[in-house]
């Protein structure tokens, strides 16, 4: 079968290939893939993996032979996975049942494929927070796949939400999750004025979360998931003694979805999308054959929101 790999030509980041075809274990389905959405975090792996290394966590497609110990969605069902192997880009794929789950009839496969990790990593980041009623939460990157659901889903959990972003471009976009302010800045000035946050969602990282950090409100929490503007972050230890028991947390989807389950998860998120409640923001759809022309769009920052690529 064919899949998605690094690629072995240096001017390119990533190619279509063959590769052999997918051994099920018990708990496992077999799903033939229909399309996929692509995240930077995929990329970022594909810029420094070897040649051949299978790249892909997002998916959509068809079950084609369900696990042989009779849990999980059956024959013939349309579902939407995370593969925690990043083998999720390809004709065909296995995964354990708990990473998988139905797709709803009224929802199309282009927007399932843009929830397992942008949608569970927003959820689950804004779960672990308390008190988010009438609080001041900060969504930086709101332009981008998570930050997109994360502003939609804070304010249905009640909170006053303030969106970060880079580009005034996208402003509009971003006022469309329901945003009550949304700020554009690079390093993280104009956000002062918002006074304290209770939550901050950060995957920008770098010196715009050190300005960040010292306006955690007294018993806050940062939860931390990307490094977009860089991995390294100065902290001012003496601000921070007024955050009281306020905390800087560490998130990685992997570990979360082993609190719950990527199926459980998904199957709220689609629920919201099912309702129009929630939406995703699909910027740029095409072939899988594009698949290296896409993903340097979306390492160049080209476009907001998510890129989805069908087979």
């Amino acid at each position: 079968m064919k899949a998605v790999t690094a690629s072995s030509h240096p001017e390119q980041l990533l190619e279509v290939r063959e590769v052999s075809e997918p051994i099920a274990d018990s708990n496992e389905a077999l799903i033939r893939v229909t399309a996929f959405s692509l995240n930077r975090g995929e990329l970022r792996r594909a810029q420094s993996a070897v040649e051949g290394t299978r790249i892909g966590w997002d998916l959509v497609g068809v079950v084609v032979e369900p696990a042989q110990d009779g849990s999980g969605p059956g024959k013939g069902k349309r579902v939407v996975g995370f593969s925690r192997r990043m083998h999720g880009w390809a004709e065909r794929v296995v995964l354990p049942t708990v990473d998988f789950t139905d797709i709803p009839k009224s929802v199309p496969d282009t927007d399932a494929a843009t929830l397992p990790v942008a949608g569970l990593t927003a959820l689950y980041a804004l779960e672990r927070c308390e008190r988010l009623l009438g609080s001041n939460v900060l969504i930086t990157g709101a332009s981008g796949g998570v930050g997109y659901f994360a502003c939609q889903l804070a304010k249905m959990m009640g909170a006053r939400v303030v969106a970060q972003l880079r580009r005034s471009d996208f402003v509009q976009m971003v006022r469309e999750t329901g945003a009550d302010e949304v700020i554009v800045s690079t390093d993280g000035s104009g956000l002062q004025a918002q006074g304290k946050f209770r939550v901050i969602i950060d995957g920008v990282g770098g010196s715009v979360l050190s300005k960040l950090l010292l306006q955690l409100d007294d018993g806050g929490r940062a939860i931390l998931y990307g490094v977009s503007s860089g991995p390294v972050a100065t902290l001012g230890v003496r601000e921070l003694f007024m955050t009281g028991d306020g905390r800087i947390e560490g998130f990685h989807l992997y570990r979360e979805s082993q609190v719950e389950p990527a199926a459980k998860g998904l199957g709220r998120l689609l629920g919201l999308l099912e309702q129009k409640r929630l939406s995703p923001h699909v910027a740029v759809e095409g072939n899988w054959k594009e698949i290296d022309a896409v993903a340097a769009r979306l390492m160049d920052r080209d476009f907001p929101g998510k890129a989805v690529l069908t087979i």
